[in-house]
């Protein structure tokens, strides 16, 4: 069994809800729909997971289940990294938005990031209103910190706020706040932001005619 303990693996254990579809959980866990189809197949052969009338579901008695999701949960409670943190809402099958300084980071593709350190590392996400529970639940089942209030806490943790609805784009096929309202975002906070700005405007062509290098040089 020691061959099915992969990135794949990992990912569809986490992501895999009962009554999922195949091409649900590839676009889950943002992978082919060939390779995500194969390792279900073979978490299937143990019992892990089950497909019956092109749904799937959960072998929660299933002893690798069990034990590799156990091992995850403790993984990432541990020892969360900003790469597996960054890929963690998309794995919950709930919508969402990386927002604020996370779609400045984002948009700039890691180019520019601001008040955060090694020691404490604020990530922003917007929900919905109505899944609020069930973010909750997500993130508890992790023990994975979270707070609907950016309150400073050590280590990655997610700073989440609520709306009723959501308008979303995609860098990177990451779920983030728009381009446009992006900038919009940190022009409201210029002085943190301007160097960000003008990456967006070298990166993306919008005419923002912000010089802040020449400025600074």
């Amino acid at each position: 069994m020691i061959e099915l303990m992969n990135a794949y693996t990992i990912k569809i254990l986490i992501a895999a809800r009962g009554g999922d579809s195949i091409r649900g959980i590839s676009k889950k866990i943002n992978e082919s729909y060939g390779w995500t189809y194969k390792w279900v197949l073979e978490l299937g052969k143990i019992g892990a997971l089950k497909r019956k009338k092109q749904k799937i579901h959960i072998g929660k008695k299933n002893v690798f289940y069990k034990e590799m999701t156990k091992l995850i949960k403790g993984l990432l409670a541990d020892n969360l990294n900003l790469s597996d943190a960054y890929m963690l809402p998309n794995l919950s099958g709930l919508e969402y938005e990386f927002t604020g300084i996370d779609a400045v980071f984002i948009w700039t593709k890691g180019g520019y990031n601001i008040g955060r350190s090694k020691n404490s590392y604020p990530i922003f996400i917007e929900i919905l209103e109505k899944d609020k529970k069930k973010w909750e639940a997500f993130f508890s089942d992790f023990k994975i910190k979270y707070a609907f209030k950016n309150e400073r806490k050590k280590r990655i943790y997610f700073v989440i706020s609520t709306a009723e609805t959501i308008e979303k784009g995609y860098c990177q096929n990451m779920q983030v706040l728009p381009l446009g309202k992006t900038v919009e975002w940190a022009q409201k906070y210029r002085f943190n932001f301007e160097p960000a700005l003008e990456m967006l405007d070298e990166m993306y062509h919008l005419k923002l005619g912000i010089k802040y290098k020449e400025m600074h040089a």
